[in-house]
């Protein structure tokens, strides 16, 4: 496995050769031939054998100290792709060893250009030897072309001064997320149930849900499910004898098969809502939330993830009830409605509750 540090910087070097070459070369190009050559930046190599293996090279060598030398070398197919950009479309391919005092001198000239313009960036000491070349290859490319040629320029590495720039890494603080915000659900309680009484639910009846506690609820994100701490309201306190409760534990001695004596859990939550995470980081450290804030929000009653019903929420004995408002499906014979049931899945989004899941065919033998 190749080191994900030698990787960064690798690319930063060739990111920086691209960076103070390329444009260079371009722009030599463009002012030199007009419009319509592209130069990519393909490889950056110590290794010349490689790069120039069959092809064969029209090379201009510039001197920049006694000891040393830039070469920059376009391969015969380069030169087919700059001519027929020039002098337009040739139907005779270019050969180095039939060369034209023109075109020698056209290639030359445009050598001797290019590196008037790259020396700007070289820092040369006239006494010493460099050892290390670099090599840069270049495809270049014409619209008038579908060739892609090799075009290399070849300079000590020595006479380069990569600029150093202090790049400080960003961090980013929880402060800076606070704002941010997060789909969340708020799970006030679960309760086993019938699922003969789930069929026989009715608007005005109140669920009480036994695996609730009125002091808290639990939070619940795609990442975090978090139990808190609330300030039950008292405008929803309610005594045992005010209300008709049903916590789906009574047996139901009319029901006409064995899968109306089923205990399901239903689950009670409130819509989901837009959350800042800064309230989610105050919850999770301890933060006692107001009900207040939440409690006029409807409940679904759920079962499997599928809605039952909804209703608004009411306190009862310490745990926490639904006074059902609307059914979303009922028993055609208990009175479904099927606006009030329409109404109800329109509101709270979420699917509704199949009682055939429950449903078994009679055993034929």
């Amino acid at each position: 496995m190749i080191d994900s540090i030698f990787l960064d910087e690798l690319y930063k070097q060739f990111s920086w050769y691209d960076s103070l070459f390329t444009p260079v070369v371009e722009n030599c190009s463009k002012e030199f031939f007009f419009d319509g050559l592209e130069y990519k930046l393909v490889s950056i190599s110590t290794n010349m054998n490689v790069l120039a293996q069959n092809d064969t090279f029209f090379v201009t060598k510039v001197k920049i100290n006694p000891k040393n030398d830039v070469y920059i070398r376009i391969s015969q197919e380069a030169i087919n792709v700059i001519l027929d950009k020039v002098l337009g479309k040739n139907n005779r391919k270019f050969d180095l060893t039939e060369v034209s005092e023109l075109e020698a001198k056209i290639i030359t000239s445009f050598n001797d250009f290019l590196y008037d313009s790259l020396k700007e960036n070289f820092n040369v000491d006239p006494t010493r030897r460099y050892s290390e070349i670099v090599h840069l290859t270049y495809f270049v490319k014409s619209e008038v072309s579908d060739n892609a040629a090799k075009f290399i320029i070849s300079l000590p590495r020595g006479i380069l001064s990569p600029e150093t720039k202090d790049v400080s890494v960003q961090h980013f603080s929880d402060a800076d997320f606070l704002d941010s915000m997060v789909e969340a659900s708020f799970l006030i309680g679960t309760t086993p149930f019938l699922v003969s009484d789930i069929k026989h639910l009715e608007a005005g009846d109140v669920v009480v849900f036994d695996k609730s506690n009125s002091s808290e609820m639990t939070l619940i994100t795609p990442d975090i499910t978090q139990k808190f701490k609330i300030r039950p309201n008292s405008k929803i306190v309610e005594s045992y004898e005010a209300v008709t409760t049903n916590s789906g534990m009574e047996e139901n001695m009319n029901n006409s098969n064995l899968w109306d004596s089923i205990q399901v859990d239903m689950s009670a939550e409130f819509d989901k809502v837009k959350v800042p995470l800064g309230d989610l980081k105050s919850i999770e450290e301890g933060l006692i939330v107001d009900l207040c804030s939440v409690y006029d929000n409807k409940i679904s009653l759920k079962v499997g993830g599928k809605l039952v019903a909804s209703g608004e929420l009411v306190i009862i004995n310490d745990r926490f009830g639904v006074r059902i408002e609307n059914v979303s499906e009922s028993n055609p014979a208990n009175g479904y409605n099927e606006n009030s049931a329409g109404e109800a899945q329109n509101q709270q989004g979420g699917e509704d509750f199949d009682y055939s899941d429950f449903e078994v065919e009679e055993n034929q033998g």
